[in-house]
C-alpha cells in the first residue's frame, strides 16, 4: 500500500486576463472538481489563492467556488492559508507578508466561510526563511510544506516516514519529492505503487493547472482517474499524514530555499535566483521601484487616493514579473523564463501605485518613473534583440 500526499497550488496572477481565466477554469479547476466528485474517497490539500479568487468572483465563476466549498465540506479537500497575491515572502518586509496572509486569509473566508480553518500555509514558490517561518508561528499556523531541498540544502536527503519541525518554532514541516512532483505525477505514482517493493507515503506538490491546461493530454486525466482508484494507493491530505507519522518529532534547520532552488544556488548563497538574481539588472531595477513604492505609500496612509495605491502595491508584489525576468530554465524540460508582457504588466502596477497617489514629493515621484521608463527601455530593448527573431 502507497499513500499519495497530493498538493495542488491554485493561483492565477492578479492582471491575468478574463479569457485565460475563463479557459483554466474549464480545462483545469472543473477536471479536478470531476475526479474528485466522482471519487468520494479521495482527497487532497489545496491552496487556493486570493488572487484566482478575485478573479473568479469578477468572471462569474461562483459555481466553481460553491464545488469547491462542497468537496471542502466533505473533507476531500483542505485547504491551506497562503499570501494574497503570490509574493517572495522572504524577500518582503514584516508588514508587507502579514498584509498579504490577512488579504489572502479575508478573501478565503469571504467565499468558503467557516469551512476555511487552515492550519498548514503555503508559501509562495515554496521560498522559505526562517524570518517567514517565525511570522508564520506568531499568527498562529502549526505546519508549512517546503521542498525537499529546504532540508539542508541537498537533494535525496528526507525521509518521509519521519516527522520533522523547525527549531525552537515547534512548526511541522512537511517536504515534497521533487523529482517525482517534476513528472507527470499520476503516472509516476502508479508506477511507484506497482513496484515489488513501494515506497509507504509519496508526496508531491504541483501546480493545479498542470492538470487539464498546461497538460492538456486527455491520457494523463485519465492516469489521474486510475492512480485515485487504484486499489494499491490511498489518498490522504497533508494533515492526515503528519497523524500517521511517528509523534516523536526530529528539529532541523531547514535552508532558504524555494522549490525551483538548485543546489548550486544554495552554495552560491543565492537561493531565490529567479526572483533576485544579483547579476540580472532588471530584477535590480524592479526591487528598487518596489522599495519606493512600499516607502511612499506607508508614508501616504490615509491621505486622498491612499486606497487605491495600495491596492496596486499589493498586486504589484507578486512574483510573476521577477519570475518572467529571469530568464532561467527551472528545469531541462521548461522553456526559458522570459515574457516581456507579464514583466511590464508588474512594473505597471508598481508605478501605478505611487502615479495614484496626488501629494508626493515631485523630486521622489521623478525618481520613480525614471526607474519606470529605465525598466521599460532595458526590458523591451533586450527583447528584440535577443528574442525578437
Amino acid at each position: 500500500m502507497t499513500y499519495w500526499i497530493n498538493f495542488l497550488h491554485l493561483y492565477q496572477p492578479p492582471y491575468q486576463t478574463a479569457d485565460i481565466i475563463n479557459q483554466v477554469v474549464k480545462e483545469s479547476y472543473w477536471v479536478l472538481i470531476d475526479l474528485l466528485k466522482k471519487n468520494p474517497q479521495a482527497k487532497m490539500t489545496m491552496n487556493i489563492s486570493g488572487s484566482l479568487i478575485e478573479h473568479l468572483l469578477a468572471t462569474k465563476n461562483e459555481k466553481l467556488i460553491l464545488e469547491f466549498k462542497k468537496l471542502v465540506e466533505k473533507k476531500q479537500i483542505e485547504l491551506t492559508a497562503s499570501a494574497c497575491y503570490h509574493p517572495i515572502l522572504p524577500l518582503l518586509p514584516e508588514t508587507e507578508i502579514i498584509r498579504q496572509i490577512r488579504l489572502n486569509d479575508a478573501l478565503l473566508k469571504k467565499v468558503f466561510g467557516r469551512v476555511f480553518r487552515p492550519t498548514g500555509f503555503y508559501l509562495p514558490e515554496m521560498a522559505y526563511s526562517f524570518k517567514v517561518a517565525k511570522i508564520l508561528k506568531k499568527l498562529g499556523f502549526s505546519w508549512i510544506i517546503l521542498d525537499e531541498i529546504c532540508y539542508n540544502g541537498k537533494m535525496g536527503q528526507v525521509n518521509w516516514r519521519k516527522k520533522y519541525r523547525i527549531k525552537g518554532l515547534n512548526i511541522e514541516v512537511v517536504f515534497r519529492n521533487r523529482k517525482i512532483s517534476k513528472s507527470f505525477v499520476p503516472q509516476t505514482v502508479l508506477q511507484e505503487a506497482s513496484r515489488t517493493k513501494p515506497p509507504l507515503f509519496i508526496v508531491t506538490a504541483t501546480d493545479g493547472e498542470m492538470y487539464g491546461h498546461h497538460h492538456k493530454d486527455k491520457g494523463g486525466i485519465e492516469l489521474f482517474r486510475n492512480a485515485l482508484k487504484d486499489p494499491l494507493i490511498k489518498t490522504k491530505t497533508v494533515g492526515q499524514y503528519l497523524k500517521m507519522l511517528p509523534k516523536k518529532s526530529q528539529g532541523i534547520e531547514p535552508v532558504a530555499a524555494s522549490w525551483e532552488s538548485s543546489e548550486g544556488d544554495i552554495l552560491d548563497h543565492n537561493p531565490y535566483s529567479l526572483w533576485k538574481d544579483p547579476k540580472n539588472k532588471i530584477h535590480q531595477m524592479l526591487w528598487e521601484l518596489r522599495k519606493l513604492a512600499i516607502r511612499i505609500i506607508n508614508q501616504n496612509v490615509g491621505k486622498p487616493n491612499y486606497d487605491w495605491a495600495r491596492h496596486h502595491l499589493d498586486r504589484g508584489l507578486a512574483s510573476c514579473a521577477w519570475w518572467w525576468a529571469s530568464e532561467k530554465r527551472p528545469d531541462a524540460f521548461a522553456p526559458i523564463t522570459w515574457n516581456p508582457d507579464t514583466i511590464e504588466k508588474g512594473i505597471k502596477e508598481l508605478i501605478t501605485s505611487i502615479r495614484s497617489l496626488p501629494n508626493v514629493n515631485p523630486k521622489i515621484k521623478l525618481q520613480a518613473e525614471k526607474i519606470y521608463r529605465q525598466l521599460l527601455k532595458r526590458v523591451w530593448s533586450h527583447h528584440w534583440k535577443k528574442y525578437a527573431k
